[in-house]
């Protein structure tokens, strides 16, 4: 059926990680899709999502094809069909209007994961205007980690894969990469059966914790104090690579000093893990090496507080550091400068830094120093030396502001007014906290302009002013700037309808707004001016070497790259209390503390809500708040579950298959319970990401929006945000009854 195809080699879009695919057109119609064995790891991989949806989302009829225009209030459902060029003169002139009155930091843009790859352009968009007021999906996600890996040695090591036979320990630190990262999976699997161990921390008894050979069932919210139990372990039995510490590292008699009150006993008191497995998974992690900590950020929110830095990633970051397990060939290796990109200087950092029509720092700069400009600009004068071209995604350390500030800003005009909001491939009324004050933020009379682009119809685009009809990943060429490497995609199909890449949006807007030199017309040519130093155009790298982390196309990995100039920080050496932070007010090293809520910190809110909150887990079906509009994969998992342990259902006369409330202090959802004894007991775990599309959307419904999102029970409040103001969205707590 398919041998006269036209094969396309193409990266799957339906999530982050840009598995390679092979794409059979014809008369530009795509027929089959299949994964690509002579790319990646070889092994063609494709998940459910791509196996059951990519045709589905490709062709379903729910796609936005057009661009529309809102008549009548928001969220009341009535649209008026426009062209793409009179959507952007309408939306360009309404912007530069804001600008001129209020300032270029009056307009606020976001950006989303997975579906929209040029994640890139909104940021060099913004750079270009003189906005700091942008938000990744980094922020909840890794900020908090790279931030702190890079100010304590100059750079990341996030999302490392275990180099079978090589790597001796894995150390999954909250994560679930079974559901989260099946595509890491397997070489997960290959390097434990070449004689690796694998240690899983997770509350839950997850299919990667049923992999692991030891499972630390940890009580939500206490993972710093494992660290240092683990750290203490390591020292004290001098299992640390002494050498390295000593003539690379500063900070170490502080960091032993912290460390040294938590001993396995006390940490088996507050972790609620046996002493014994404590010890055991210090040794193992230590020796022999190499050994790797993949924590995959479900940790990352762990341990909040406002002001505080997150010590859980400072403590990680020291096990790494005083064993040696660090930029050496099967452990943390230390990423490199992006060769062969104009990246750095096609960004327009400096630009950020020091724009001429741009007078204040972003909206949360007061609160969180670490995410603001001046805190960037910081940073980059330690980096800039070591990274002639940017390294790693520069936007993940970038000044993300905190998005409780816009909200208040919309509403309050504090610290100063935001009048425009533009979403990209974000529908931030299920994937944020605090859904109440967003929705209130949107429906605002004080938002005088909210654009978002999507390849569907969501609760937020529904109180949108304009809504712009997105490519999906056959539609659109792709490159993407990784941590191990580059990946590029060939577009597969023309694009249907009137249906454009979200490069598109930035530089219409862009050429509308005085940028008309800096965005070439199509976005090839763009991918060419960042390709430029390499020699090739994107064409001939998408056929000549389109997946970097190929086996054939790898570039020679360097190991110990410090020995040639030291380490990228302002010491030149390894930092356990980071200069960075210190300059900005924060405290490095911190005792262990309790989470802001729990039984023993709150004893007054745990007595209306008793049980452990957490959330976040992933659903293999779905990519966060995405794919609920496909038949197949919700018959696979068509209801918002959330697990409970058999003897906290028995407690609360629950049975399987209930509907339940789980409330908690910002209000209620409701969800299916599922029972299990994969959960500790007096734990929770509720799914985000919910809203259902056969619901009405018309305001007040939104397709269902107020039923299960985990946003509405969720504290987005200054005070319990982490050191950069992502969002608490774990270790809190709540009470579950009967619907």
């Amino acid at each position: 059926m398919t041998t006269s195809a036209e094969i396309k080699k193409a990266c799957c879009g339906i999530c982050r990680f840009s598995c390679p695919i092979e794409v059979y057109v014809r008369n530009n119609e795509v027929v089959r899709v299949g994964g690509d064995r002579n790319c990646g790891d070889g092994t063609g991989f494709r998940c459910q999502r791509s196996i059951k949806a990519s045709l589905d989302f490709h062709n379903h009829p729910s796609r936005l094809n057009y661009p529309l225009k809102r008549v009548g209030s928001r969220g009341g459902g009535k649209w008026e069909r426009i062209s793409w060029s009179q959507a952007m003169d309408k939306i360009a002139a309404r912007i530069g209007e804001i600008a001129a009155k209020y300032g270029p930091e009056a307009v606020a843009c976001m950006g989303g994961t997975g579906i929209n790859y040029c994640a890139w352009a909104y940021i060099r968009w913004c750079n270009l205007f003189g906005t700091p007021n942008y938000f990744n999906i980094t922020k909840g996600c890794f900020q908090e980690q790279s931030l702190i890996e890079t100010a304590m040695y100059g750079s990341d090591t996030a999302i490392q894969q275990p180099v079978p036979g090589v790597t001796k320990c894995m150390v999954v630190f909250g994560g679930n990469p079974y559901d989260s990262a099946q595509n890491m999976l397997a070489n997960f699997t290959r390097a434990k059966n070449k004689g690796a161990k694998l240690i899983v921390i997770d509350p839950r008894f997850t299919k990667t914790a049923q992999m692991a050979d030891l499972w630390l069932p940890i009580r939500p919210g206490t993972d710093v104090a494992l660290a240092y139990g683990m750290l203490n372990i390591i020292i004290e039995e001098g299992l640390y690579d002494k050498e390295f510490v000593d003539k690379w590292c500063l900070g170490f008699d502080e960091l032993r000093r912290c460390v040294r009150q938590y001993s396995p006993q006390i940490v088996e008191e507050i972790t609620g893990i046996p002493h014994e497995k404590i010890v055991e998974a210090a040794r193992s992690y230590a020796n022999p090496k190499p050994a790797q900590i993949t924590t995959l950020w479900g940790s990352a929110h762990s341990h909040l507080g406002h002001g505080v830095v997150l010590p859980i990633n400072v403590a990680q970051c020291s096990l790494r550091v005083i064993t040696g397990n660090l930029d050496v060939e099967g452990g943390e290796v230390l990423h490199q400068d992006l060769e062969g990109l104009n990246y750095d200087v096609e960004m327009h950092w400096d630009n950020l830094i020091d724009h001429p029509l741009r007078t204040r720092d972003n909206v949360s700069a007061d609160a969180f120093p670490a995410s603001s400009v001046k805190g960037f600009a910081l940073l980059r004068q330690t980096l800039k030396g070591a990274y002639k071209n940017g390294f790693l995604h520069d936007w993940e350390i970038a000044s993300h502001v905190s998005p409780f500030y816009i909200w208040q800003a919309i509403l309050e005009a504090k610290p100063y007014p935001i009048k425009a909001l533009i979403t990209a491939g974000s529908n931030i009324l299920v994937t944020r906290t605090a859904t109440r004050k967003i929705y209130q933020a949107l429906k605002s009379e004080n938002l005088g302009l909210y654009v978002n682009m999507d390849l569907f119809m969501t609760p937020s685009g529904m109180l949108a002013d304009y809504l712009l009809p997105a490519t999906d990943w056959l539609e659109r060429p792709c490159m993407s700037f990784s941590h191990n490497g580059h990946t590029a995609s060939e577009q597969s199909v023309h694009p249907k309808y009137e249906r454009r890449h979200d490069y598109d949006l930035w530089k219409d807007l862009g050429q509308r707004l005085g940028q008309q030199e800096y965005w070439p017309e199509t976005l090839e040519a763009m991918y060419d001016r960042f390709l430029e130093p390499s020699g090739l155009t994107f064409k001939e790298f998408t056929r000549k070497s389109r997946w970097e982390m190929s086996n054939k196309s790898r570039p020679t990995r360097r190991f110990k790259k410090y020995k040639e100039a030291g380490f990228a920080t302002a010491s030149g050496k390894v930092e356990l209390l980071p200069s960075w932070l210190t300059r900005l007010g924060y405290e490095p090293l911190t005792p262990y503390q309790e989470p802001p809520r729990s039984p023993l910190s709150t004893p007054e809110i745990a007595k209306e809500f008793p049980l452990i909150l957490i959330t976040g887990g992933r659903i293999r079906m779905f990519w966060h708040s995405t794919l609920r509009q496909f038949e197949k994969l919700r018959r696979l998992h068509p209801d918002p579950i959330v697990q409970i342990h058999p003897d906290t259902a028995n407690q609360l006369g629950i049975t399987n298959g209930d509907w339940v409330y789980i409330e908690t202090p910002e209000g209620r959802i409701q969800q299916k319970v599922q029972i299990t004894s994969d959960i500790l007991p007096g734990v929770v775990h509720a799914e985000h990401g919910w809203w259902f599309p056969e619901q009405p959307g018309e305001d007040p419904h939104l397709f269902g929006v107020w039923k299960s999102s985990c946003g509405l029970i969720l504290p987005d409040e200054p005070t319990l945000c982490d050191y950069v103001g992502g969002p608490p969205t774990t270790a809190l707590l709540c009470k579950v009854y009967k619907v």
